[in-house]
């Protein structure tokens, strides 16, 4: 019995082609003894299997469209003349919106993930809140109103990446995702800072370079933090994957072993956008073992993407939330920039006592005595553009701080800007949507450069009329000093050599060994930036006189 049956379901395997173009043969000479319910589920797989092909044909004609689109864009627009890459093909795949737009996705990511991971944080700030003398964590990080702030600033990215009409479906997830391990991180950290110990270590003198992006600031930065017998800094790694094992900044082994887990992080990258390092690398380089702008930090104080917010640009300027000042709603309001500078204060007490606390163990382990730790009382070197706008916030959080500025020609600024803008988007934006034209994204890098100067021309001029303000542009000071972008880029060991000179006037320069190392890294940077993007103004639809930015050169330039 058993053997008559797979004979007969043989039987109709081989003659099934046959049957589906001659279904009604199924009553003549050539039908096969067979049941009903078998030749049933037989044309019932082979419909299906029909639909699946005519499916998959179709999106995948799509993709190749796709493909073609962003290739022709790319010459029409963006002009990414050094690795244009695309994402992998499963992910062009996934593009073509044959799933769906992403947004049953983004909703699933909502309510398993995100709103589960906001609500723990919300329950350990609202602990932390009844600590009624504030000792285990400032009021402004925990309050009713910084728990308020966070579940809005969460909710308004959802609905922002969701409404997106710009970003591909991967991205938007990708960048929803983002919101999840934030929120993920912000309680780890969150529950850090929640320490005595923490909140009663003393920031000194912490410098941050506070110049618009494009100026030389990142190699200034990544130089000056190698000298470690003076400055501590955060590497890439240490930002983007701070959980669960924090690293003294003492412990070059252990910032190594950090560096991997960047590189890992990179990786995944890479496994979605093939190519993604070297063309975002093309314009900025991104290391894991080198140290990196700490805006990254913010993104798991905010909750959700900060460094890579320019993304969703078109929604803030269609929805008019940065008031046509360059601003990118009210995650750059002066209460929220308040609270994202009590959250870095937060995030570097915690690495201090990490100092601390890891030295301890380690003598312990050693069993040698207790000493000092290489790094007890070393000032900080951070580095953000988003600290142009809000100099008054920062020095109200940091009063002893000293600020680097660079300042460079607008004209070269924008141009550089708005490129690294295209190659950071060109994996995202849906060619020829809203906001991925050469012109408009022209246009934001120009708002942009004017709410970074504005920033600086308000801060410059309120300390110009005080009276011996060591921020005065006027004179020498150990709290700030301006430099030209053509000086940095001639003489970088020499920029810094000036810095340390006018910073510490009553200590030595670099040493032997941190110039050499500046020296051997300059070397290293120099053969890895054999490749430059084309930029100009014209690219962007732009003239000299749209950016000339008269106040800007006047006060910084002339």
């Amino acid at each position: 019995m058993r053997s008559s049956a797979r004979q007969r379901r043989a039987c109709v395997i081989l003659e099934l082609p046959f049957y589906i173009q001659h279904p009604n043969s199924l009553n003549t000479e050539h039908t096969v003894d067979v049941g009903m319910k078998e030749l049933a589920m037989l044309r019932y797989y082979s419909i299906i299997t029909a639909l699946f092909a005519i499916w998959a044909g179709y999106f995948t004609l799509k993709m190749h469209k796709m493909d073609e689109a962003y290739q022709n864009w790319n010459e029409k627009e963006w002009h990414i003349d050094q690795y244009f890459s695309r994402p992998a093909l499963l992910v062009r795949f996934i593009n073509t919106k044959c799933f769906g737009d992403g947004s049953l996705l983004l909703y699933f990511i909502r309510v398993a993930f995100v709103s589960p991971a906001l609500n723990r944080v919300l329950e350990l700030m609202e602990e932390a809140d009844k600590d009624e003398e504030g000792v285990r964590l400032p009021k402004i990080l925990c309050n009713e109103r910084a728990r308020m702030s966070l579940k809005e600033r969460v909710d308004d990215f959802y609905a922002d990446v969701k409404s997106s009409t710009t970003l591909t479906v991967t991205s938007k997830t990708l960048l929803y995702i983002g919101s999840y391990t934030g929120l993920i991180n912000h309680h780890g950290l969150l529950k850090m800072g929640m320490n005595a110990q923490v909140q009663n270590e003393v920031i000194k003198e912490p410098i941050f370079i506070v110049s618009p992006p494009r100026t030389a600031t990142t190699i200034l930065h990544r130089t000056m933090s190698l000298d470690r017998t003076r400055f501590r800094s955060f590497d890439f790694s240490d930002m983007n994957v701070p959980l669960p094992n924090l690293v003294a900044r003492w412990d070059e082994e252990g910032r190594k072993q950090k560096g991997e887990e960047g590189e890992q992080f990179l990786r995944s990258y890479e496994f979605v956008y093939p190519g993604i390092v070297k063309s975002i690398g093309s314009m900025h380089s991104l290391t894991p073992s080198e140290a990196e702008e700490d805006l990254t930090w913010l993104d798991h104080g905010l909750g959700h993407r900060y460094r890579t917010l320019f993304k969703l640009y078109p929604e803030y300027r269609s929805k008019k939330k940065g008031n046509n000042d360059g601003s990118w709603g009210n995650v750059e309001s002066k209460e929220v920039v308040e609270y994202r500078y009590a959250w870095l204060s937060m995030i570097m007490k915690i690495y201090q006592r990490v100092d601390i606390d890891q030295w301890e163990e380690r003598s312990v382990q050693d069993d040698v005595p207790s000493s000092e730790h290489p790094t007890i009382g070393l000032p900080w070197i951070m580095k953000d553009p988003n600290h142009a706008p809000h100099l008054n916030e920062l020095l109200a959080e940091f009063p002893d701080a000293k600020f680097i500025f660079i300042h460079r020609t607008p004209a070269d600024i924008i141009a550089s800007l708005a490129k690294l803008y295209i190659v950071c988007i060109s994996m995202d934006f849906l060619p020829g949507s809203r906001g991925s034209s050469a012109k408009e994204i022209g246009e934001e890098a120009v708002l942009r450069m004017n709410y970074y100067t504005k920033g600086m021309i308000e801060f410059t001029g309120d300390h110009n009329n005080k009276l011996s303000s060591p921020y005065s542009l006027h004179g020498k000071s150990t709290s700030r000093i301006d430099l030209s972008f053509e000086e940095v880029v001639r003489d970088i060991p020499g920029s810094i050599i000036e810095i340390y000179q006018q910073f510490y006037p009553e200590q030595d320069g670099p040493s032997d060994a941190a110039m050499e190392a500046i020296q051997d890294y300059l070397k290293g940077d120099k053969k890895e930036k054999q490749v430059s993007q084309r930029r100009s103004l014209e690219d962007f639809h732009l003239t000299k006189n749209d950016v000339a930015f008269a106040d800007y050169t006047d006060l910084f330039l002339s």
